[in-house]
């Protein structure tokens, strides 16, 4: 899969389905605490790094296996708040499952 991950076990969320909109180590911050290491691609610009419906597209795969998870978290490899489609993944995960986003 090159956009979804897991699932992953979360304390508060259960199985968590996660899916990254984000190529890795893009972030407008460089905390030292990440779990991915160090910030390669230090940004602030928001963009479409990849198609929105690709992204949909394997979740929507992902989905039609019937694997246990509980909910989908958009996540990423740095921060998915640079994703300009951001709303778009969102809203068509949405539609194709009852599980919380």
């Amino acid at each position: 899969m090159k956009f979804i991950f897991g699932p992953v076990p979360s304390r508060r969320l259960g199985l968590s389905l996660g899916v990254s909109p984000i190529p890795k180590g893009h972030c407008n911050y460089s905390c030292i605490y990440c779990q991915l290491g160090r910030t390669s691609a230090m940004t602030n610009t928001v963009k479409s790094f990849f198609n929105p419906q690709e992204i949909v597209a394997e979740v929507k795969d992902y989905i039609s296996k019937d694997f246990k998870f509980d909910v989908i978290t958009v996540v990423g490899e740095g921060e998915p708040l640079l994703y300009r489609d951001l709303d778009i993944i969102i809203n068509d995960i949405k539609k194709i499952t009852e599980k919380p986003v």
